[in-house]
């Protein structure tokens, strides 16, 4: 073993420029498969701490037309809770209850109150969230969170407060939530040093909420047919209990309580397991399994490229070995010991590449940073255990999945043929050889066009006309609760009017196109029959919402707001109009509808289509109720100007004005055209991922490449000096030596062509609005991977074929 090192060592260093291009080539396709194995460990870690996890399930609510909605309408915990067998603990939690909550502590050291803005982590939950989710008690209990106006906090939360404050100290100090909920600390937890979708910092008892009058003020109208996403429940059953079986009592429950419901409109409860929330995508995942084994199957891929790298050029190069393994035969040199030396080898430059694959890991991690938590970023692969684990296991396998094939090829020459220089071209080498250059540029090209059709489709989403204004809008929220404090609101609204900055501007739930799902099932008297319309975007906002967002009627009029008004107004879109059965927009005005804000609303104008979510959705049918009912109000101002300079002064007017209203309050402005941005966020990521892919494709094919010539080159020197010396001119040596390696990449290109687009197409099911496949597509990505390979073939041969024929014939 020792001499096969020494041998292997020797052979790296006389053929330096070889073995660097096996390196980086190994190098590049191991460290993308060491930053992608980081992202699937991380993402499959999620929960797994929780004890009984496998119990452990959540409610969600699932729609008639197959979609569904990660909250549960606030009647259906207790209901759940006391007729549905099998369950031996429920939580009901409201996520978030308090958006951009600010916080007062009461005294601290220097008897100045603390006060913390924008708190994130906030959670409504009852004393059972921790009979399912245990945490450690550094101080009090669960117990009070039985009590209205208590509080608990995580060890951090308490330190980001208090300091250094014991736990037990902090028992019966206050904190103020939003300047009115006056709240008592009745424990702190330990955090949670593990990965998990529930990492809450600050639960408030959900009696706070529940039986005060705050529970008009941060959720929708309690209703079987009101979802709300804030509004989760989880159950952990019993053990041995068959959740198919609690699932269908839940069913039957939600049946019974929706009576009048349609086989269309009717929504039932369904159980999630806890081991499925991180992956579900369709309700709140953060990644889906497919797209982590889509990343798997990215770093074989990777990988697959780099080892037929290898391949191709030791095989191609295995005539120069050919004398030294005749002499070995020749001296005794049995088959078995001379593939060993081989493999050898191939471990040194597997082991050289995993090193400088670490020294690349960070460079790649910063690359695919939209991809990673900020704790894999900062972290050194180099100390995580795991990691030298994944490549002890990963080293052994790359050298028998590159090495084998060329070492086998080595051992089967003959020695009487090799030493009587009658060695012959192996033509199945040399066929297999001309299959893996193909499948390289296949796997480069259809990377190729996939990633041409997600930067299209990104840039068709972000240009796409939707309806609504996108330009020049900016909307903050308004912290206070609107029905508690609305002066305050109208103070902020009028003061901002009289700012010349400001072009227009209107107070509303939210803008027309946003990230969230607010819908409500309406309900129309058609002649004394009732129709239900589920799943019904709704907004609410005042007069001056159509003129901020560019909103157009196709029939009607505006709203007004009176609030004396037993029957209010309302704005439907196209969509409901026609679902309603109207073929005119006209002839709906008039009609009465009740759900969601309103129970009894007149239509007084049709709106034509817009887009309420992201091209991957359809348009929905949409409804703009008049008056500000909203839970999280926004203003949405519309700004004068046209350049950056004075969108800049108007913000810092704004902000001004905000302050001397809400001097606790953080200002929070966020422009319309990113918003929209931010939901094609993971597209615009697989985007990027795609391209570094594509890139790290070329990349390793192209280093195949060009060891390829650089042997091919070298072994034709003396037939192109002959050729030379009879009249042969540069161009023609470029193209004799170019001519054979063109012609696979044109084989390649005619396989990539319908594995591109059926992959592209495939992608571009997922949209309900999408852009063509071109052709010219498909033309750009074969055109582009020619003239590149062309470019290296001819920078590679100009060399050779340029040379002196005479200094070359010269040569023994």
């Amino acid at each position: 073993m020792r001499l096969n090192l020494r041998l292997a060592i020797r052979n790296a260093k006389k053929n330096i420029a070889t073995t660097a291009i096996h390196v980086l080539g190994l190098a590049v396709g191991i460290s993308a498969s060491i930053v992608i194995f980081l992202i699937v460990r991380y993402d499959y870690s999620f929960d797994k701490w929780e004890p009984q996890g496998q119990n452990i399930y959540r409610v969600y609510t699932s729609f008639a037309d197959g979609g569904g909605n990660y909250g549960i309408s606030m009647l259906a915990p207790q209901t759940i809770d006391e007729q549905v067998t099998g369950i031996d603990a429920l939580a009901h939690i409201l996520v978030d209850p308090f958006y951009n909550a600010t916080i007062r502590t009461d005294l601290l050291a220097n008897n100045r109150p603390g006060v913390f803005m924008n708190v994130q982590g906030i959670v409504a939950a009852d004393p059972y969230y921790f009979k399912i989710f245990p945490r450690q008690w550094l101080a009090g209990s669960a117990a009070g969170l039985r009590q209205i106006n208590s509080v608990v906090l995580t060890e951090s939360m308490a330190q980001k407060m208090f300091g250094n404050t014991s736990p037990q100290d902090l028992i019966g100090r206050s904190l103020v939530i939003q300047d009115t909920i006056n709240t008592v600390i009745k424990g702190v937890v330990a955090n949670i040093n593990a990965n998990t979708d529930f990492n809450y910092q600050l639960f408030i008892s959900l009696a706070t909420i529940t039986q005060t009058p705050l529970i008009h003020q941060v959720t929708n109208t309690p209703h079987w047919t009101n979802v709300d996403g804030s509004s989760q429940c989880f159950v952990k059953l019993l053990p041995d209990v068959d959740p198919a079986n609690v699932d269908l009592q839940i069913k039957k429950l939600y049946i019974d309580h929706q009576k009048d419901a349609t086989a269309k409109s009717l929504q039932t409860g369904k159980l999630q397991p806890l081991k499925d929330i991180h992956f579900n995508t369709d309700l709140d995942g953060s990644v889906s399994k497919t797209s982590l084994r889509n990343l798997g199957m990215l770093a074989i891929l990777l990988l697959l490229l780099a080892a037929i790298n290898f391949i191709n050029l030791s095989t191609a190069q295995s005539t120069l070995r050919a004398r030294e393994v005749g002499v070995r035969k020749t001296f005794g040199g049995r088959g078995l010991h001379i593939f060993k030396q081989f493999l050898c080898e191939i471990l040194v430059i597997t082991c050289l590449a995993a090193m400088l694959a670490l020294l690349l890991v960070p460079l790649l991690l910063h690359i695919f940073a939209d991809f990673m938590p900020s704790g894999l970023l900062s972290a050194n692969p180099l100390l995580d255990p795991v990691i030298l684990l994944f490549l002890i296991l990963l080293i052994p396998v790359i050298t028998l999945l590159a090495g084998a094939y060329p070492a086998f090829i080595l051992t089967r020459f003959k020695p009487a043929l090799v030493l009587k220089n009658k060695l012959s071209n192996n033509g199945k080498t040399s066929v297999i050889r001309e299959g893996l250059i193909v499948f390289q540029f296949v796997l480069a090209q259809a990377f190729l066009i996939v990633v041409f059709v997600t930067c299209k489709q990104i840039h068709y989403e972000l240009n796409k006309d939707i309806g609504v204004k996108k330009a020049c809008i900016v909307s903050i929220f308004i912290p206070d609760f609107t029905k508690l404090h609305a002066s305050k609101s109208q103070v902020l609204l009028s003061e901002l009017r009289q700012l010349p900055q400001i072009a227009q501007l209107t107070l509303c739930t939210k803008a027309p196109v946003s990230d969230g799902w607010s819908s409500t099932a309406i309900q129309w008297f058609n002649k004394g029959d009732q129709r239900v319309f589920d799943n019904v975007h709704v907004r609410s906002a005042d007069e001056n919402y159509l003129q901020v967002f560019g909103l157009q009627l196709a029939a009607g009029k505006n709203i007004h707001i009176d609030s004396s008004a037993a029957v209010t107004d309302v704005l439907i879109n196209e969509s409901l109009c026609r679902q309603m059965g109207f073929h005119e927009p006209a002839d709906a005005i008039g009609e009465i509808i009740s759900g969601g804000p309103s129970d009894s609303a007149r239509i007084v104008g049709v709106l034509k289509d817009f887009t309420t979510l992201s091209v991957h959705h359809p348009i929905y049918p949409t409804t703009i109720f008049a008056g500000n009912n909203g839970f999280s109000p926004t203003l949405a101002i519309a700004l004068a100007g046209h350049s950056v300079g004075q969108w800049q002064a108007a913000l810092a007017k704004i902000e001004t004005t905000f302050r001397s209203i809400y001097p606790y309050k953080e200002f929070n402005a966020k422009f319309l055209d990113e918003t929209i941005r931010h939901l094609y966020q993971s597209d615009i990521r697989l985007s990027k991922l795609l391209k570094w892919a594509t890139g790290l494709a070329l990349l390793i094919s192209c280093l195949g490449l060009v060891g390829l010539v650089s042997f091919m080159t070298a072994q034709r020197t003396k037939e192109i000096a002959v050729r030379k010396v009879l009249g042969a001119s540069s161009h023609q040596i470029i193209r004799m030596l170019s001519k054979g390696l063109i012609r696979l990449i044109l084989i390649a290109s005619m396989i990539a062509l319908p594995i591109g687009w059926y992959f592209a197409h495939r992608w571009l099911s997922d949209f309900a609005f999408k852009t063509s496949l071109n052709w010219w597509i498909f033309g750009l990505c074969i055109a582009g991977t020619l003239l590149l390979a062309l470019t290296i073939l001819c920078l590679r041969s100009y060399k050779t074929a340029t040379a002196n024929p005479v200094n070359s014939l010269k040569e023994t």
